[in-house]
C-alpha cells in the first residue's frame, strides 16, 4: 500500500516538473514568434563599458560616440617618470567607431577598438625620460597597454610609470654616480679583493652601517669611515633623500670638508631611494683608490654639487700660569689647529634650466686652542712678603686652579638628519677645546689670549 502512494507522488511530480519545463520554454518561443520584433537589443548588450540595453541598433550607435566624446574632453593619461609628469594629447588615440558598432552581438559584450598614436607617445615620453633610456623603452608594450586604459573610457588612478618599460639589452646598467677615495689601509684591499654589490630596494630605506654589518667587513675606523664618505659623495649626485649622517670632530686626512660621513663607533649613514626601481651599490678596489658606483636606471634631472667657500675659524690662545716653572719661564703646550666650516648645496637641473637649489648641510669643525705655560711673575714689590698683605697678590699657596679657558671637551660628532647637521656640542664657535686637553695641574692658573689681549 505503502509502495503505491510513493510510485504516485513521485509521478505527480515528474509530470509536473515536465510541464514546467514545456511551458516556459514554449512561452519564450510563443512571444517571440507572435510579439512584433522593434529591432532592440537585448540585456547585456554593450559595446566596451558602454551598456546598450533596451537601444535601438541607431540609438546604441550614438550612445557610443556619445561616450567617446566625453571622454575625450574630460580624461586624460598621464605618463610619469620619476619626478616628470606629462599628458598624453586626446588625439593621440583613434578610436574606430564604425568597426566597433558595425555588428551588435544581441546580449553580450564586444570591444571597444582603439589604436594609440605610437609616434605622438615617443614625443611625449622623450620630454620626460633621459635620452640615455629613451632608446630602451619598448613603445609597442607601452602603446598596447595606452590603448586597453583608452578603451575603458576611464581616467587611470595614478599615472603610468614609464619605468615599467625601459629594459636594457643584456640586462645591463648605467652607471649614475660615481666617487672614489684614497684608503692606505691593506684591510680595505682584502675586504674589496672582490667586487662588492648592495640593491637599494626602491621606496626604502637603506643603511650603509647595517650592510657592512651584515657584510662582516672587518675594517679600522678610519677605512671603514673613508669608505663611507665616498659612498656618501655618490649619493649627494643622486636624487636619494640623506636621512642620517654624522661627522667627526676633526675632518680625517683625506677627505674633501663636505663629504665625510663617519660610520664607526655605532654611527650610520642612511638614506631613502623615492624612485619606483632598485638601484645597486658597487664597491670595489682598482689598487689604488676605492671605487664607488651607483647603477640603475638615468635620473630625470641633474643633480650638480656645489661647496661653499670654506670659513677657517682662527684657534683662540690660552694661558696658562704654571707655579711648577721658574718665573719668565714659558713653553707650549699644545699647538692650535684652525676650525672650519663649509656649506654643501645641490642644484638641481633639467639641462640648462634651473629647477630648484637646495642646501644639503653645514659641516662644522671646531678649532683646537693653542696652550701656552708660563711661570708666575711675582711683583718685586712682594718679595720676602707672605699672606694677604697689602701691595700685591700671592698665588694660591693650596695649589688650587683657576681655570677660566676652555674645559675638556669629550669627542662628539655632528648628526645630518634630512640634510642638516645639528652640531654635538653646544658651544659657540671657535670656542672648543680639542681632543686630548688635559684639565690644568695643580698650583697654575690660566688666562684666555683672544684678539691680543689676555681675558682672566
Amino acid at each position: 500500500m505503502k509502495k503505491a502512494a510513493a510510485w504516485k507522488l513521485f509521478v505527480v511530480m515528474a509530470v509536473c516538473t515536465v510541464y514546467f519545463i514545456a511551458f516556459s520554454h514554449l512561452g519564450t518561443f510563443a512571444y517571440d514568434v507572435l510579439a512584433p520584433d522593434d529591432g532592440r537589443l537585448g540585456p547585456g548588450t554593450a559595446v566596451g563599458p558602454v551598456s546598450l540595453s533596451g537601444m535601438t541598433p541607431e540609438r546604441a550607435r550614438q550612445a557610443v560616440v556619445e561616450r567617446v566624446n566625453e571622454w575625450r574632453a574630460t580624461a586624460s593619461i598621464s605618463l610619469q617618470y620619476q619626478e616628470k609628469r606629462i599628458d598624453l594629447p586626446a588625439d593621440a588615440f583613434a578610436f574606430r567607431l564604425a568597426e566597433s558598432t558595425k555588428r551588435f552581438v544581441d546580449g553580450r559584450r564586444t570591444p571597444l577598438f582603439v589604436i594609440a598614436d605610437l609616434e605622438k607617445c615617443l614625443q611625449a615620453a622623450a620630454a620626460i625620460v633621459p635620452p640615455a633610456a629613451l632608446s630602451a623603452l619598448d613603445i609597442k608594450k607601452l602603446g598596447a597597454d595606452l590603448e586597453g586604459q583608452a578603451a575603458q573610457l576611464q581616467k587611470p588612478s595614478s599615472p603610468i610609470d614609464l619605468a615599467r618599460y625601459i629594459s636594457f639589452a643584456n640586462g645591463r646598467q648605467l652607471v649614475v654616480s660615481e666617487a672614489a677615495a684614497s684608503v692606505p689601509d691593506s684591510s680595505a684591499v682584502r675586504w674589496l679583493s672582490g667586487e662588492r654589490r648592495a640593491v637599494i630596494k626602491a621606496k626604502q630605506l637603506f643603511s650603509f652601517g647595517d650592510y657592512m654589518k651584515k657584510a662582516k667587513a672587518d675594517l679600522s675606523d678610519e677605512a671603514a669611515d673613508a669608505i663611507a664618505s665616498a659612498v656618501y659623495r655618490a649619493v649627494l649626485a643622486t636624487n636619494f633623500t640623506v636621512v642620517e649622517r654624522y661627522t667627526s670632530r676633526m675632518l680625517p686626512d683625506g677627505v674633501t670638508p663636505g663629504f665625510e660621513a663617519a660610520i664607526s663607533g655605532g654611527r650610520d649613514l642612511e638614506w631613502f631611494n623615492p624612485n619606483t626601481t632598485d638601484y645597486t651599490l658597487l664597491l670595489r678596489h682598482d689598487g689604488r683608490k676605492v671605487r664607488v658606483a651607483i647603477i640603475g636606471l638615468p635620473f630625470a634631472y641633474q643633480y650638480i654639487i656645489r661647496l661653499g667657500e670654506a670659513e677657517s675659524i682662527e684657534p683662540r690662545v690660552i694661558v696658562r700660569y704654571d707655579a711648577r716653572l721658574a718665573p719668565g719661564e714659558k713653553r707650549t703646550e699644545q699647538i692650535g689647529r684652525p676650525g672650519l666650516v663649509v656649506t654643501v648645496e645641490r642644484e638641481v637641473r633639467d639641462g640648462a634650466r634651473l629647477v630648484r637649489k637646495e642646501t644639503v648641510s653645514e659641516d662644522f669643525y671646531p678649532p683646537t686652542y693653542t696652550i701656552h705655560v708660563r711661570g708666575l711673575e711675582v711683583p718685586e714689590s712682594n718679595v720676602g712678603q707672605s699672606g694677604d698683605g697689602e701691595g700685591g697678590t700671592m698665588e694660591p699657596a693650596n695649589g688650587v686652579t683657576e681655570n677660566n679657558g676652555a674645559a675638556n671637551q669629550p669627542n662628539s660628532t655632528a648628526k645630518n638628519s634630512g640634510g642638516n647637521i645639528e652640531s654635538g656640542t653646544a658651544s659657540k664657535k671657535g670656542d672648543e677645546a680639542s681632543n686630548g686637553e688635559s684639565a690644568p695641574a695643580a698650583g697654575s692658573e690660566e688666562k684666555t689670549d683672544a684678539g691680543g689681549g689676555e681675558e682672566k
